[in-house]
């Protein structure tokens, strides 16, 4: 990233560009050219509310600054939710006017449909077997994996012995993973929960699709593509409160207070003992996931970048 911010001007002038297309959120001022930013990271702008080691605290106070100078000079910005609009709004007095909304899209290799021998197998791989429970994403405080595990250890009297929780991801950050190991290593069920750490998208894709149901506890988000993925693979879905979840799911999924963990057993226990629930989550999941297309996500994105 520091290479590319003293570099790109050169780049520019060499290649006589007229607009300049930043999707990470950290560009410099340029006289002359237009830019567009796309604001998709929310976590440096919570990261006070969370433990972190020294290196990643800075690295987010770091990207927190260079982000608001960004927003400061970019002529055009892509909020990736109507929250993320908000917050840009109301807390970084951007005007409306510079702003505008574009969703992600969804990766077309995540479905419904698969070889039902050939997920076993890979399954099978990752040493997991039987009805499974989900949560995946990369390993950070925000994700509140350890709810997850302490809702699971509360909800498996009731879900019986075949019932497991698999967790799928890694993190940077070691204080956190420290955290989820700890909670893992103290639950009862331990040997019912599967920490599988970071997998291929075709593993993932099978995860998804084959869970009993998925659960996604995040409270820092932009426009999560776990939330997608899980749509588009027809999950049964319970998901935290807190936005942009309720935004993206719009009533595709079970929702439960962040943090409480009773609610959230509560709403595993009533999910996985109803298949007529669950059934009617996954429908609604599927047609939800047909909003998000990376098709219209790229004609609305380079309308952003020509039309002035």
């Amino acid at each position: 990233m520091w290479w590319e911010y003293c570099n790109i001007h050169r780049i520019v002038c060499e290649n006589n560009a007229d607009v300049l297309f930043i999707p990470h959120q950290i560009g410099r001022k340029m006289p002359g050219v237009k830019q567009v930013l796309m604001f998709r990271n929310m976590d440096p702008f919570m990261f006070h509310c969370y433990r972190h080691d020294p290196r990643l605290a800075l690295q987010k106070q770091l990207m927190m600054f260079f982000s608001r100078r960004s927003l400061q000079v970019a002529d055009r910005i892509i909020a990736v939710s109507d929250y993320v609009k908000e917050v840009l709004v109301s807390r970084l007095n951007v005007p409306e006017s510079r702003i505008r909304r574009i969703y992600h899209g969804c990766d077309s290799r995540f479905g419904s449909n698969g070889d039902s021998k050939a997920d076993e197998n890979l399954l099978g791989e990752l040493g997991v077997k039987g009805d499974y429970i989900l949560t995946c994403g990369s390993l950070q405080p925000y994700r509140r994996c350890e709810d997850v595990i302490a809702a699971f250890d509360r909800a498996a009297e009731n879900l019986g012995n075949g019932f497991n929780l698999v967790i799928a991801g890694s993190g940077t950050n070691a204080l956190y993973s420290r955290v989820v190991k700890r909670t893992i290593d103290n639950s009862q069920c331990r040997d019912r929960i599967f920490a599988v750490g970071h997998v291929s998208s075709e593993m993932m894709q099978v995860l998804y699709r084959r869970c009993s149901m998925c659960v996604i506890a995040t409270e820092v988000e932009a426009c999560p593509n776990i939330a997608i993925e899980a749509m588009s693979s027809g999950c049964a879905i319970i998901s935290s409160d807190r936005p942009p979840l309720p935004e993206i799911f719009q009533g595709c999924s079970a929702q439960f207070r962040s943090r409480d963990v009773n609610d959230l057993a509560l709403k595993m226990n009533c999910y996985i003992v109803d298949e007529k629930l669950r059934c009617g989550l996954k429908k609604r999941a599927l047609e939800r996931a047909e909003a998000f297309s990376w098709t219209r996500c790229a004609r609305q994105t380079y309308s952003a970048l020509v039309e002035w």
